[in-house]
C-alpha cells in the first residue's frame, strides 16, 4: 500500500489536504463549558490525526525516491508549524483555548509517523 502511495503522489497529497481540512474544521467547533466524556478521547486524536498527516506528507514529499534527512526535516517542519498554527487558530475560538499538552500529543503522533515509516523505508 505504501508503494502504491509513493508512485502516485497525488493520492497521498490528497489525503493530506483532507486531513489537514478536518483538522481546521475540528478546531473551528466552539468548546463547551462543561467537562466530560472520556478523557483519552482527545489525545487518541491528536496523536492519531497528527500521525496521519505526517505520514502522508512524508509519502508525498519523499515520492518514489531514496529517503533523505531533508525530506524528514521537511515533514517534521510542516507538521510541527501545522500542530502550532492549529493550537493558534483555537485561540480564536469561542471556549476553546491554546494547550500545550495537545502540541505535545501532536508532536508523539508526527515522531511516531517518522519513526515508523523511515523503518518501513529501511527495510526494503
Amino acid at each position: 500500500m505504501i508503494r502504491l502511495l509513493e508512485n502516485n503522489r497525488g493520492i497521498s497529497l490528497f489525503l493530506t489536504l483532507l486531513i489537514a481540512v478536518e483538522i481546521f474544521y475540528m478546531s473551528s467547533i466552539p468548546g463547551t463549558m462543561g467537562v466530560g466524556g472520556n478523557i483519552w478521547m482527545p489525545v487518541i486524536y491528536h496523536f492519531t490525526i497528527f500521525f496521519l498527516f505526517t505520514f502522508f506528507l512524508i509519502i508525498t514529499i519523499k515520492g518514489n525516491r531514496k529517503i533523505k534527512k531533508s525530506h524528514i526535516l521537511i515533514a517534521i517542519i510542516f507538521s510541527l508549524s501545522q500542530a502550532f498554527l492549529d493550537e493558534f487558530h483555537q485561540f480564536f475560538v469561542p471556549l476553546r483555548s491554546m494547550s500545550i499538552t495537545d502540541i505535545l500529543t501532536d508532536s508523539l503522533g508526527i515522531f511516531s509517523a517518522i519513526i515508523i515509516y523511515y523503518l518501513s523505508c529501511k527495510k526494503d
